[in-house]
């Protein structure tokens, strides 16, 4: 059964439509196992919530004081205040977008701090990234005459704070730094330049309360200046920030999926965003006391797998395997054999306590903004980080006791695993294609047709993982490369296209290419924050070419938004220059064609409109930025609507193919 919402000219799937169209066989399996079991999934409450409210589907409701809620339609085109329909979206977009960047920050700051602590040496991290620390430093105009690379990594992690919180009408460091200069140009223009992510989340909440901005305009702008804000404060900053503490990425091989865990050894999962809590526990896995100590248990090892982005920091500089996504989660508990997951901040959803206690699985948490009723509350603070190594040795000593008490007889392992080569940062992508005017060339000469970041989290109203894979498929068919970040990219690692193997579903010259450097032709990147390496790398191909970004054949694909910090994501490449295809309708009014006034039949018809749809979609936004939203929920609709972007590029810039 499918639900229908002609309001959205969209439908979303029912449970059956989810098993059948969901890419990876563990994740139906396990979907199955839950269903037979009668333990609550995020499925059953999906299906509970139907119909879904068509007000909330378009963002034409408000809650942002007491008056309301109000909502916006024909009979009361005007919430309480006077507020209309462009006012209402706007804003209710803008405060998504705060959110996001409020919780990337909050990402930041833990990570910033954290170099500040090891650099004074109150955390026993070595600085492993000491190329990044001296990249910075430099352009920072740091003077480093006679300071170590500690004292410089402090100073630099000082800037980043101050890019996070800045309060002056100051220039940012990273974005002076990194931003391309025609872009920097064109935001000082468009009066968009931002202070820091702190200023401009306090800035859009201000202008969002009641009686604050009347507008919609002037909200448009102020979402332009917070993702740049949202961008240099916290996606380049954390990025950057962690490469400078645990080094930058390197790909490498491993094997993915629910596969990698097993029955007799202790299974430990570490989730959430921040990695800096999960690397001193893989610390503490890894030692000789720790692991024979799961023998003593009974356990032949410890297998550790990752999830969400926490699983991807891991994967990029470990191996170490990763197993599913947010909307996986509570399935990796079905298995019955995970023993405990730890879990840092963000995505962390409640129904996995509520999983977890049907399997007697563990969850600690780590992070005090964070916190789960219970749970083991085990938090980490670089500003009071004197327990850090008890608190690690004390969570693996918890998954151990989990093992030791573990029901047997609830395991169900599905027997699926998927070959993955992760790691790829900024340098590792342009050194496996020879430096970055080999990879510009085959860009030119339709070798790599266009370049695809295709991002985001999974959303329940499409079926699970299914427009990630379907999209990838047909992108990389037809030549284009694709990077991936975050949920995205445990969704195609799982399906076997992060790995080399994957070049012979790509097209003919992509894949003789390759075949040749022995790679795949979809790039796991990282985490939700490096999708900077994959904006890093549209800037610098773009600046080999001699061409500006928003000309090149680039796009930022997000089949599935889900968080309110995809909203920042996209904003971002927006705001660079780099068009958007968005999966289901995002909360934006979908203009609906209606019959003329007048008509003589059906075939009159006007296209229907509204102004903030026509901003984003139409010439509002391009005109600015270069760039445009496209929507498009069904995928193979949406793969080709890509294509056509690129080919649009291509033929705009005289390059063949």
């Amino acid at each position: 059964m499918k639900y229908n919402y002609p309001s959205l000219n969209a439908e979303m799937p029912g449970r059956e439509d989810v098993k059948k169209l969901t890419p990876n066989p563990a994740s139906r399996e396990l979907l199955q196992r839950m269903e037979d079991k009668n333990i609550e999934t995020w499925l059953d409450r999906y299906e509970a919530q139907q119909p879904q409210c068509g007000f909330g589907l378009r963002g034409l409701c408000c809650r942002n004081c007491q008056w309301g809620p109000c909502r916006i339609g024909p009979k009361s085109p005007k919430g309480i205040c006077g507020k209309d329909l462009n006012l209402m979206v706007m804003g209710n977009i803008v405060r998504a977008l705060a959110a996001g960047l409020a919780a990337h920050g909050r990402h930041a700051h833990e990570v910033y701090m954290t170099i500040i602590a090891a650099a004074e040496g109150k955390l026993d991290f070595p600085l492993l990234g000491e190329e990044r620390v001296w990249e910075l430093a430099e352009k920072f105009s740091i003077q480093i005459e006679d300071k170590d690379l500690a004292q410089t990594a402090k100073e630099v992690a000082q800037f980043l704070l101050e890019d996070l919180g800045r309060m002056t009408a100051d220039p940012m460091y990273m974005l002076e730094a990194y931003a391309p200069p025609e872009r920097k140009q064109l935001w000082q223009e468009l009066g968009v330049l931002p202070r820091s992510g702190s200023y401009e989340m306090m800035e859009t909440l201000h202008m969002t309360t009641l009686g604050g901005c009347s507008d919609w305009t002037a909200l448009a702008a102020q979402e332009l200046r917070m993702a740049l804000a949202y961008c240099y404060s916290t996606l380049y900053g954390s990025s950057m920030a962690t490469e400078i503490l645990f080094g930058i990425p390197q790909p490498k091989i491993t094997e993915v999926n629910y596969g990698i865990l097993k029955e007799d050894h202790v299974n430990i999962l570490m989730h959430g965003h921040s990695p800096v809590m999960a690397e001193k526990v893989l610390e503490k896995i890894y030692s000789a006391e720790i692991q024979q100590q799961a023998k003593d248990y009974g356990a032949k090892g410890i297998v550790v797998g990752g999830m969400c982005c926490t699983g991807d920091e891991l994967l990029c500089r470990h191996g170490v395997p990763s197993v599913t996504n947010i909307m996986g989660q509570e399935l990796a508990i079905g298995t019955g054999a995970v023993d405990a997951v730890v879990v840092d901040m963000q995505c962390v959803i409640p129904g996995l306590k509520t999983a977890a206690d049907c399997f007697g699985t563990e969850v600690i948490t780590t992070c005090d903004s964070n916190r789960i009723p219970g749970a083991h509350h085990i938090p980490f603070d670089p500003e009071r980080p004197d327990t850090l190594e008890q608190d690690a040795e004390r969570i693996v000593q918890l998954a151990l006791a989990a093992f030791k008490n573990r029901d047997r007889s609830h395991i169900h392992i599905p027997q699926h695993r998927s070959r993955a080569m992760g790691g790829w940062s900024c340098e590792a992508v342009v050194d496996a294609f020879g430096g970055l005017e080999k990879l510009a060339q085959h860009l030119k000469d339709g070798t790599i047709k266009g370049i695809a970041t295709v991002v985001g989290c999974n959303n329940p109203k499409v079926p699970y993982e299914h427009n990630h894979v379907t999209i990838v498929k047909k992108l990389i068919e037809n030549g284009i490369l694709v990077t991936t970040t975050g949920c995205c990219s445990h969704a195609l690692l799982n399906a076997g296209l992060c790995a080399p193997e994957a070049a012979e579903q790509a097209s003919a010259g992509l894949k003789d290419l390759c075949r040749q450097l022995g790679i795949p032709p979809v790039l796991a990147v990282g985490g939700c924050v490096d999708n900077a390496r994959s904006l890093r790398l549209f800037i610098d191909l773009a600046q080999q070419a001699g061409k500006h970004v928003k000309d090149m054949p680039f796009m930022f694909i997000g089949p599935e938004p889900g968080n309110e910090k995809t909203v920042g994501q996209g904003v971002t490449f927006l705001a660079h220059g780099v068009s958007n295809l968005v999966g289901f309708p995002a909360p934006i009014p979908v203009p609906l064609p209606t019959a003329k006034e007048g008509a003589q039949s059906n075939d009159e018809m006007d296209r229907g409109s509204n102004d903030v749809a026509d901003f984003f979609a139409g010439d509002g936004l391009y005109e600015k930025v270069g760039a445009r939203v496209y929507t498009e929920p069904y995928p193979k609709l949406a793969a080709q609507t890509v294509r056509m972007h690129i080919k649009r590029k291509r033929l705009g810039l005289g390059w063949r193919g």
